[in-house]
């Protein structure tokens, strides 16, 4: 399955026609309808619109790994923090750094994904290398 059967699949999941997503991520319709075709590529701006209206998986989006929605946010454990940054010695900016990573959910996933492979996961390693990938096909 490519990008542009799973493209058809987040407007099934959602109940939105190809109007109404391209309306809500400001492209015209005809360029949903070559995305779903496969005729043409999806850009940078059409997949970060699709990360943050619709909070998709890129790494799904792409590869059709993974889940199709990011998870919910988690509650991030202040004490828990304070104990890192004095054990660490991390400077007040580290610590809001680190609390940005952990609270964006595409990044929180790539630190599991760092954990699970230094326990010698090496799906963990594969699917890291897909999800920087993504990151790679957005940013450049």
């Amino acid at each position: 399955m490519g990008i542009g059967k799973r493209i058809k699949d987040i407007r099934a999941i959602l109940h939105l026609t190809a109007g109404e997503l391209a309306e809500n991520v400001n492209i015209p319709v005809r360029t949903i309808g070559s995305y779903e075709r496969e005729e043409a590529q999806p850009g940078p701006k059409f997949l970060n619109a699709l990360i943050e209206t619709y909070h998709i998986n890129i790494n799904w989006l792409l590869t059709g790994q993974g889940s199709m929605f990011i998870p919910k946010k988690m509650e991030i454990d202040l004490n828990y923090i304070a104990k890192l940054q004095e054990r660490l010695n991390l400077t007040q900016d580290e610590i809001t750094g680190l609390i940005d990573i952990l609270e964006t959910d595409a990044s929180r996933d790539m630190v599991l994904k760092f954990i699970e492979i230094k326990k010698g996961n090496k799906d963990a390693l594969d699917s890291l290398i897909y999800n920087l990938q993504g990151i790679k096909a957005i940013y450049g």
